[in-house]
């Protein structure tokens, strides 16, 4: 073979590596028949998951017909409006887009079994479980997704791992009291400092019991603390058992307002906050309106544990600056 034979020979069979690389390395395109990932699974179908991030903290979710509850917290109601949609979505991903084939590329992906963005464990109503993977993100809406048990790897459009949330907030309705603020006849909160009873009069302004004379009730103080009923968030859930560490025997302070009914006898509501989490500065608190303790953040609750008499007051007035000064008389000289 002459030199120049030799010359295309070597160039063609380097070709013909080049294109074997881009073949391996590029991912195939979509494909219109491209089928679900989770095969001919519904959402409807799911009765059970559980999220998990890379650093094992887990939230399990589970219905029971067409209530959804979050086990952990003694079945505390999940909202379906927020669970159906994700689950539609896990359920919608086709495997169009083709990213790896390989198990070396699981990790540089986020999708290994020791590195991921997002564990999800599917229970079916047949018993059936599979568990997704979901890796980091591509741009654009997309992520990389995996099924345990594969090793191919593709590309989610419309998902990403905030959608598969692990903490309960991310899962239910996370109003926990709600009071009509207009309605409230009577307040009453017991902390520290004493007990404070307020009552509005027969043309509804508030009034104190206890006032000394020259004491006047500063109303907005109640209105404010008032507010801070009328809607009442939680962090997360603690469960319907009263923990010793929840603090609540007795409470660091309770508040109780009743509420004016047509036709019936003043509805009492109580408020009852109980010990700190250092953890979460979160303190868990207990409400008549409901069986469950809650963790509730602290810039709503501490103005109920901090509140003393005079925070209800309308400060004495300031004596006037250079106001005139009573002049002495200077005692005469003895002649």
């Amino acid at each position: 073979m002459n030199r120049r034979n030799l010359i295309l020979t070597i160039a063609l069979i380097g070709q013909v590596l080049l294109i074997l690389l881009i073949a391996t390395l590029r991912p195939p395109s979509a494909t219109a028949n491209a089928g679900p990932l989770l095969g001919e699974t519904k959402s409807a179908d799911i009765t059970r998951l559980a999220i998990q991030d890379k650093n094992g903290q887990r939230i399990e979710i589970a219905r029971a017909g067409d209530i959804w509850t979050l086990p952990q917290f003694d079945d505390f109601p999940a909202d379906a409006g927020r669970i159906t949609p994700f689950l539609e979505k896990l359920t919608g991903i086709r495997t169009g887009r083709l990213i790896a084939r390989t198990a070396a590329s699981h990790d540089r992906l986020q999708v290994a079994p020791a590195n991921y963005a997002r564990r999800v464990e599917l229970t079916l109503s047949n018993g059936n479980q599979r568990t997704l993977f979901i890796g980091s993100s591509a741009g654009g809406s997309a992520v990389h997704v995996r099924l345990d048990g594969a090793d191919e790897v593709y590309l989610a459009d419309g998902l990403s791992s905030f959608d598969a949330g692990v903490e309960a907030s991310s899962w239910i309705n996370t109003t926990y009291l709600q009071v009509a603020q207009d309605q409230v006849n009577t307040v009453t909160l017991a902390n520290a400092n004493g007990v404070f009873e307020f009552e509005k009069d027969a043309a509804g302004a508030w009034t104190m019991k206890g006032l000394s004379v020259g004491e006047t009730l500063d109303a907005a103080k109640v209105t404010e603390m008032l507010s801070r009923l009328s809607f009442v968030s939680m962090m997360r859930p603690l469960g319907k058992t009263l923990k010793s560490e929840y603090g609540l025997q007795p409470p660091l302070a309770t508040i109780t307002v009743t509420l004016k009914q047509e036709n019936a006898s003043p509805k009492p509501i109580a408020l009852r906050i109980g010990a700190r989490d250092e953890a979460t500065s979160a303190y868990a608190v207990q409400s008549s309106e409901s069986p469950y303790i809650v963790q509730v953040s602290s810039f709503t609750v501490e103005p109920f544990l901090q509140r003393a008499r005079q925070d209800f007051l309308v400060p004495p007035p300031t004596p006037t600056a250079g106001a005139a000064e009573t002049a002495t008389p200077t005692p005469a000289s003895a002649p």
